[in-house]
């Protein structure tokens, strides 16, 4: 390990941004429904996924969470959808990032839920907006154009980042 040339290795270390990073799977069919499971521990939607162990990289979350919380398995290459970039409810930064699931019939996938999660649905971005955060109703409105051809959609708090310009000028 090289030194820092104006601390010690420690003490540079400590100084890093700590970030909380998760990634998750999108799920969907061909009629752009996407898969979201309820919560069994708060009443809250949520894409498969969660934090990532310190040892793997975030793909590797998205297939081990994926696997885990559905039974079901990601595709074998990532294709990475969305980046969204914010803040925790405590303040601390966070890294989301979304992959490409697979691709499921909605009236034959066989879903096997965790202890986590007690239903699942698949609906499209315009009928999970009443039911989710507006965060997320934005975010499932980027995936789903990201899902119709868009490219990978970096986000800040669910929000294109010209979006957010828009709003600051105003």
């Amino acid at each position: 390990m090289t030194k820092h040339p104006q601390f010690p290795r420690a003490e540079w270390l400590a100084r890093r941004a700590r970030i909380l990073s998760s990634a998750a799977s999108l799920i969907h069919d061909t009629e752009q429904r996407i898969l979201l499971l309820h919560c069994s521990y708060a009443d809250e939607w949520q894409f498969p996924g969660g934090a990532h162990d310190e040892t793997e990289d975030l793909w590797a979350t998205a297939v081990r969470e994926t696997l885990e919380e559905t039974g079901l398995a990601m595709p074998d290459h990532p294709e990475l959808l969305a980046v969204d970039w914010g803040l925790h409810p405590e303040g601390i930064p966070e890294l989301f990032t979304l992959f490409r699931g697979p691709l499921v019939d909605a009236a034959t996938v066989e879903v096997k839920l965790s202890d986590e999660h007690d239903e699942w649905r698949m609906l499209t971005a315009e009928e999970w907006a009443p039911l989710v955060k507006p965060r997320k109703a934005r975010a499932l409105a980027v995936i789903t154009d990201v899902l119709r051809g868009g490219r990978c959609a970096y986000l800040r708090e669910a929000c294109h980042l010209a979006n957010i310009k828009t709003r600051e000028q105003s």
